[in-house]
């Protein structure tokens, strides 16, 4: 089997030497959005807002997770000039993958007063044990 070029595999290692840890990338990533900001894409910055670094390949892949299915749908529109934000303000050669999280969505969206004592009906114990004792119900 032949060896592959010498470039090659070096330039492999050095990329991955090269691309910091996801923790690393989180210390930065508000100054990022400010820097996006700043660059005439106050909007691309507004959905980035809702959205957060969750991992980094060691090829320089960036996952971020968005929590709102409109920003994700946005930001998709619009990848390859973040990408090349992402590249600039870090100095690496990060590529994004953006992903959407549809349980944080959930649990992210605004709730109604009957929503939240439908809630509250269900899960308080001390609650249930008024409306079965007494008859009672939560009214707004």
């Amino acid at each position: 089997m032949p060896a592959p070029p010498a470039g090659v595999a070096e330039d492999a290692e050095d990329l991955t030497g090269s691309i910091p840890d996801i923790e690393s990338l989180k210390v930065e990533w508000h100054q990022f959005l400010e820097a996006v900001a700043r660059a005439d894409h106050s909007v691309l910055s507004a959905h980035l807002n809702s959205c957060e670094p969750v991992s980094c390949t060691g090829r320089g892949v960036l996952t971020v997770s968005c929590c709102r299915k409109f920003s994700y749908e946005e930001l998709q529109q619009e990848l390859p000039a973040l990408q090349k934000e992402l590249a600039a303000f870090y100095r690496l050669p990060l590529n994004l993958r953006l992903v959407y999280d549809a349980e944080k969505d959930a649990c992210t969206k605004e709730k109604t007063v009957f929503t939240l004592f439908d809630e509250l009906s269900r899960s308080n114990s001390v609650v249930q044990f008024i409306i079965r004792e007494f008859g009672g119900e939560l009214i707004y």
